[in-house]
């Protein structure tokens, strides 16, 4: 399996999933779209050639979409409720960073 990203499989780098924590840090519940455009509003312009504006729409989000999957697959994140017309948000996992080292820590004995 040489090559594939057992990691992150979305494919997502440190700085896309990195921003997605901060904008999840500061609004606790936002969707893909609102992430992308707090985190890279350049990216609202791309696209545009994109035959309809659900296709520029999952053009722009896919990267932070990706991002997205890879945090719920470290359990950093999970799925929201979906608001009407908005699609599916995103939280931040309840018990967070935090609560994933203290999960480690006991299962792996601790540092004695």
């Amino acid at each position: 399996m040489a090559g594939k990203r057992e990691e992150n499989p979305a494919g997502s780098s440190n700085n896309l999933r990195g921003d997605v924590l901060r904008v999840l840090g500061v609004l606790k519940v936002a969707t893909a779209e609102q992430i992308q455009q707090i985190s890279a509003p350049h990216l609202s312009y791309r696209h545009t050639d994109k035959p309809t504006p659900s296709k520029r729409k999952q053009a722009r989000t896919a990267s932070h979409t990706g991002a997205l999957s890879d945090l719920r697959k470290h359990g950093l994140a999970e799925n929201g409720r979906a608001a009407p017309g908005r699609g599916h948000a995103a939280q931040p996992h309840p018990d967070g960073i935090e609560g994933r080292r203290s999960r480690a820590g006991a299962a792996g004995g601790g540092d004695g």
